[in-house]
């Protein structure tokens, strides 16, 4: 009797010792994790964006963007201040969210069942699809543009590095049963590979339709008339452990998205 109590007590102990491990553990590596409370008390939002002329951009020594603008009227209607940092690999700026250097991703990410995995989403703020850059016929030696996907085997696209449209190509990829090559480029976003098609340094990117024709206007050597996706939902991104946060951005957009000012916003940026 006295040995089978002598077990129990030991089991206990084991039990015990790996429960206060375990919680030391999600402690550190959950530190710095903040939800919402945390937050206002604090009266800051740490968000990272990207850097390229329509998300968030420097003018005349003035901030300006599309996700600026959208935060800030966040911020404002909760009497917060936006603390901004910049980063344009999607990768680093999740890794800085789940360390809890930042609070939110404004920027336009896919929602995909991959991505829910590891981000808690934002209701959808732009649905568009993702289309192939590449050049018009009259700037490429009379090629032709691709029309049909299945002319993308064998095709090199270069893409950020880590671009969610990775996941889309090797879809795509498996679709047309053939190779299609996908190069990372790090430190490049989507506008400068943009640029690299039109000066011929590369043959192909991917992007978002909208990004696309903001910058085919400026440059009339590039054809974005191929989609390469359906209409893709792209929203802000924060931690699954921040449900609060998450309330209160849902909540602010629902109304938001409906209002002129919104619309106007999205006009100054996109038309």
């Amino acid at each position: 009797m006295q040995l089978k109590t002598l077990h129990i007590k030991i089991i206990f102990i084991v039990i015990f010792t790996l429960l206060i491990g375990s919680m030391i553990f999600w402690l550190a590596k959950n530190k710095g994790l903040r939800d919402y409370q945390a937050i206002a008390s604090n009266g800051e939002l740490r968000v990272e964006t990207n850097l390229n002329t329509i998300d968030y951009f420097i003018k005349n020594d003035t901030v300006q963007g599309f996700q600026y603008e959208l935060v800030k009227a966040f911020c404002d209607s909760f009497h917060l201040k936006p603390v901004w940092s910049v980063e344009n690999s999607l990768q680093k700026s999740i890794e800085n969210l789940q360390e809890g250097k930042i609070d939110l991703i404004a920027r336009n990410i896919p929602i995909t069942s991959e991505m829910r995995e590891d981000l808690a989403f934002s209701i959808p703020i732009l649905q568009v699809p993702q289309v192939l850059v590449q050049r018009k016929a009259k700037y490429n030696d009379s090629i032709e543009p691709i029309r049909s996907q299945l002319m993308l085997a064998g095709k090199t696209i270069c893409v950020p590095e880590s671009s969610p449209n990775i996941l889309r190509l090797k879809n795509l990829s498996n679709e047309i049963a053939d190779t299609i090559y996908i190069r990372e480029m790090p430190r490049y976003e989507a506008e400068q590979l943009m640029m690299m098609v039109a000066k011929r340094d590369i043959d192909y990117t991917v992007c978002d339709l909208q990004t696309a024709k903001k910058n085919a206007a400026l440059m009339p050597e590039l054809d974005i008339e191929t989609a390469i996706s359906f209409t893709q939902m792209q929203a802000w991104a924060m931690r699954p452990a921040s449900p609060e946060l998450k309330q209160k951005v849902d909540s602010f957009l629902v109304n938001f998205l409906q209002t002129k000012q919104y619309r106007d916003i999205y006009r100054k940026y996109y038309k």
